[in-house]
């Protein structure tokens, strides 16, 4: 087993996202290898991480006070463990797949729509004010362009790239970050930080990467096509 675990290990992609390195890695490792001995498909690990944030989602509705908060955050935390682990497990069972990644990328994008909007929501029933409707509004919008952005650019890059570096081995992924502010919001009991923050730092964020990728791709894509008619026009003269 420790072998098998170390294998995993060391498929693992790098640089990992900081937050997810230290708080989904270590347990991912082991559900990804006993989902693989279950032979379980690693599309069918990315739907069981779905429905647990769904489930947390709705225990936010039913179960009042700090408890219900408490709950919530643990079985978050296990999602984000089963979210890391599908990733794991297809490249362990050498299953990986472009639909494979754009399952995964489609149901990301579903939880941040609910959780986003549920949080905002339950932030107005709370405080009444409707300021926390449009925050939840800016937040879903934050995090579903994002990853919309990061998703598209494998259209135009084939090696794998991180939008903000931290070093060799860890980045500031955006679903790791995005979970780690969830838990972390929900085990001290103020919900009103994740939409905070992704309606203001992280539209900041989106905003870089917008511009980062148009200054990188965008814009040597267009000296590149000019470079060519240039050559293009002078062969035809000559």
């Amino acid at each position: 087993m420790l072998d098998e675990l170390k294998k995993i290990k060391s498929l693992q992609k790098r640089p990992d996202g900081i937050f997810g390195s230290f708080m989904t890695r270590p347990v991912s490792h082991i559900v990804a290898f006993f989902s693989y001995k279950a032979g379980l498909n690693p599309n069918f690990v990315s739907f069981i991480s779905f429905v647990l944030c769904v489930v947390t989602v709705v225990l936010l509705f039913v179960i009042e006070g700090y408890s219900g908060y408490i709950i919530a955050a643990v079985i978050w935390w296990i999602a984000a463990i089963f979210d890391a682990a599908d990733g794991d497990l297809a490249r362990y069972a050498q299953k990986a797949s472009p639909f494979g990644g754009w399952f995964d990328s489609l149901l990301d994008r579903i939880k941040e729509f609910i959780v986003f909007s549920v949080i905002g929501y339950l932030a107005y029933k709370r405080y009444q004010t409707e300021l926390y409707l449009l925050l939840g509004i800016l937040s879903v919008f934050s995090n579903v362009m994002s990853g919309w952005v990061s998703d598209t650019k494998k259209l135009f890059i084939d090696k794998r790239t991180v939008e903000v570096s931290i070093s060799k081995n860890y980045s500031l992924g955006m679903v790791d970050t995005r979970d780690f502010i969830i838990i972390v919001s929900l085990l001290i009991a103020e919900i009103r930080i994740p939409i905070y923050m992704y309606s203001t730092i992280f539209i900041i964020v989106l905003v870089y990467q917008i511009v980062k990728f148009y200054w990188k791709y965008g814009v040597s894509t267009m000296d590149t096509t000019t470079i060519e008619d240039n050559n293009c026009r002078e062969q035809t003269h000559e």
